[in-house]
């Protein structure tokens, strides 16, 4: 039946009515015809002013749509985005009053539905798998008039491809921040081995107090023995964004592994720098070009990069994968000289297990010391010179202060004093004194001096 939009604001009322898009609270305290607009856009829009509606609600109700508000407990408030697999709605929880994105399976026929039933399952077991501040987090997986659909951690914030629209480019500092960041993600789910396979400024999102997620685990990849779906529904098929997939994946090679990610965050790294893509030209070119070509000398296009970034975009994007960084960690060791005073990277591994273990500072190299609570890498084995900041270089397992969450967490939190002011402090030993131990070492004192001087006064008599 096709959808009738309302003439009147009594019919936009009781479309109201009808969708459920108001708990019974706020449905009771609905205006009437009487209080609003004779023409239902200008009651529509009073409506949205008083909060009654979304602007996205209002959209679909004028034009006759009722259905499909409700999501299970979630009352849909706007759409996100849409995508090959289905469509990203803003979503809030009746009781709980809680933001979250609804991800809804696009529907489709036949075989087809059952495969990407599969794939979209496959997103929600992967992400859920995952629990890192760089990764969005998956809450709940269900079915709602029996398609499926997924719950996710809302972020208020904007893609990094977002921002480069509206930007052009990226300051350098920024730019290495925002990869470390997303390598920090990407260390966590290599660990638990999934491969994200995706990596693009796309699926890269800031919220708004500068912490970058990964977003999009739907062409993840397990690396475990029991979980072949993937090598069955990718059977063939080339997986990935032709300006950002590796060389690897570009012929669907077998046993790719988290060095695909790096190659494709090399990629958003030199957009994020240049502002564009490292090849052009339609697909089939581009992904010829990762195999067989060089990237453009970033250097080149920006001569004004730091020293040192440039070789480590070069180094990521290398065409053999033993060429580049093997870890997404030595990524973010490789970036500590721009982003190592973030926070957010330094949080985000505290939540790996190379961050964890007890060989956490020589395998990364970031310690957390300073005058200003804020943490700062530093070489191996390094000294702040005069600087008035406290040298851990030798803490061992706690040269990383966690965040005020990742502390709660812990069993054993560990506190690192940090000098408040630009002083200057030297470490000091106190070696405990043994009981009964005062008395004998006064006695012992007083011996020594007794012989000594008996000794200075026969010195004296022999010399005259």
């Amino acid at each position: 039946m096709a959808a009738i939009a309302p003439v009147s604001t009594a019919d936009l009322l009781a479309l109201i009515k009808r969708s459920n898009v108001l708990p019974t609270a706020r449905l009771v305290a609905l205006p009437g015809p009487e209080s609003l607009s004779d023409d239902p856009r200008r009651a529509a829009a009073e409506l949205v002013q008083k909060k009654f509606l979304t602007k996205f609600q209002s959209t679909q109700l004028l034009a006759g749509r009722y259905k499909g508000f409700r999501i299970g407990p979630y009352v849909v408030q706007d759409l996100l985005g849409r995508g090959g697999m289905g469509a990203v709605y803003l979503g809030q929880h009746l009781e709980l009053n809680r933001k979250v994105a609804i991800k809804v399976l696009a529907p489709v026929r036949g075989e087809v539905q059952q495969l990407a039933t599969e794939r979209f399952l496959r997103e929600a077991r992967a992400a859920a798998a995952l629990d890192h501040p760089n990764i969005v987090r998956v809450f709940d997986v269900a079915r709602h008039n029996d398609t499926p659909y997924l719950v996710m951690e809302f972020v208020d914030g904007e893609t990094l491809q977002e921002t480069l629209d509206r930007d052009g480019s990226v300051p350098p500092e920024v730019a290495a921040e925002y990869i470390a960041q997303a390598a920090s993600g990407l260390q966590h789910a290599h660990e638990r081995g999934f491969i994200h396979r995706d990596i693009k400024p796309g699926n890269l999102i800031r919220d708004r107090f500068g912490v970058v997620k990964v977003l999009d685990m739907g062409l993840a990849r397990s690396g475990s023995e029991e979980d072949k779906l993937t090598e069955v529904l990718d059977r063939g098929a080339v997986v990935g964004t032709a300006d950002f997939i590796s060389p690897e994946q570009a012929i669907n090679a077998p046993n790719i592994d988290g060095r695909a990610d790096i190659y494709s965050l090399g990629a958003t790294l030199f957009t994020l720098l240049v502002g564009k893509t490292p090849f052009d030209g339609n697909t089939t070119q581009k992904l010829i070009q990762h195999q067989m070509k060089d990237a453009p000398a970033i250097a080149d296009l920006k001569p004004d990069l730091p020293e040192g970034l440039p070789e480590i975009v070069t180094r990521m994007l290398a065409k053999k994968a033993s060429d580049r960084y093997q870890t997404a960690a030595e990524v973010i060791t490789a970036l500590e000289p721009w982003a190592g005073h973030s926070s957010h990277v330094a949080t985000g591994l505290s939540r790996t297990k190379v961050g964890q273990s007890s060989s956490r500072h020589s395998a990364v190299g970031w310690s957390s010391y300073g005058s200003s609570n804020r943490l700062r890498a530093v070489p191996l084995g390094a000294k702040p010179a005069d600087s008035g900041e406290l040298d851990l270089s030798n803490a061992g397992k706690a040269t990383i202060a966690l965040s005020g969450a990742e502390t709660a967490r812990s069993r054993t939190p560990v506190v690192v004093p940090v000098p408040v002011r630009d002083v200057p402090v030297e470490p000091v030993t106190v070696t405990p004194r043994r009981a009964g131990s005062g008395g004998m070492g006064l006695v012992v004192g007083l011996a020594f001096g007794m012989l000594v001087a008996g000794m200075l006064i026969g010195w004296l008599a022999f010399a005259r």
